[in-house]
């Protein structure tokens, strides 16, 4: 459908410009090409009489009227989705509806792991999926968002999920630790950790109150493959106690308690202002909720 000669797929493609002012990202994000992107901003920029976004040194960035346009377009956009994503009464046992969620391989193993199986029996025609990043959620590309709370994004409702304590694993055939460990045996010990593109809380709490870093003996791709990766070695890691509980239960692990002090991990599940009173996210996030008390 046109409105005043523009479509609801160009103010789609204007909103991921104006977000990030790189034609090529903008098309990634997209999932189009970047001539067909190209195209689109020659319209726009013709409908408007402004070029929108322009190139500054090495960076593109927004005109006076660009910056005007991303607030207003934002809510139309916003409003355009409410009114799109109303649905009629929801019901679990009968419903095909497919959901999106985004979080990280912990949450995944210790808690979705066991929402998946619930939908499996109560809701068999129901579909969660895991749809990408934050970026994936900020870009409403993804309807639920898990992330540690200091990750949280602002102008998003939030609930709080839980908050849990780290502790320490060991293989448990490793005889260089016992049944508990000190402070300076904790920075004695080579640990293995997961990569992370930023400081992690752990690390930077660590460092904040004991000015000393954990010695890496190695980093592994992802946080799920740290208690896989302990086995067998004389190594140590230290991670969030559900963790550490789902893992030991399968795997021939010690967990000991941590000889300092360590942060508190909180979770927060976030989703779109839009959606909510839709009663099938509403469901949703209940359901979440409820996994996550049962396994406290």
């Amino acid at each position: 459908m046109n409105f005043l000669k523009l479509d609801l797929n160009s103010l789609v493609a204007l909103d991921a410009l104006l977000t990030d002012p790189h034609v090529t990202r903008a098309a990634e994000r997209l999932c189009v090409s970047q001539p067909s992107l190209s195209g689109t901003l020659a319209r726009l920029r013709d409908y408007f009489q402004d070029d929108l976004i322009v190139q500054v040194g090495r960076r593109m960035e927004l005109t006076p009227m660009g910056e005007a346009l991303r607030q207003p377009l934002r809510k139309i956009l916003e409003d355009a989705e409410r009114l799109l994503s109303t649905k009629s009464h929801f019901d679990s046992r009968t419903s095909q509806r497919r959901f999106t969620l985004s979080c990280t391989d912990y949450v995944w193993a210790t808690l979705i792991g066991n929402v998946i199986r619930r939908l499996a029996s109560d809701a068999p025609g129901v579909r969660l999926e895991y749809a990408g990043t934050e970026r994936d959620f900020a870009d409403h590309r993804v309807e639920l968002l898990i992330v540690a709370d200091r990750f949280a994004l602002k102008d998003h409702s939030s609930r709080q999920l839980f908050q849990e304590s780290f502790v320490c694993i060991v293989w448990s055939g490793n005889d260089r630790i016992g049944e508990s460990i000190t402070f300076d045996e904790y920075f004695a010990q080579d640990h293995i950790v997961a990569y992370s593109s930023r400081p992690t809380l752990v690390a930077e709490w660590i460092t904040a109150r004991h000015g000393l870093r954990c010695r890496i003996a190695s980093r592994v791709p992802d946080f799920t493959m740290v208690p896989q990766s302990i086995v067998g070695t004389p190594y140590l890691a230290t991670v969030p106690t559900r963790m550490a509980n789902h893992y030991a239960g399968h795997l021939p692990l010690r967990i000991l308690q941590a000889p300092l002090e360590l942060p508190v991990l909180t979770q927060v599940m976030q989703w779109h202002r839009h959606q909510e009173s839709d009663q099938g996210m509403q469901w949703l996030r209940d359901l979440i909720v409820e996994c996550c008390l049962s396994r406290s």
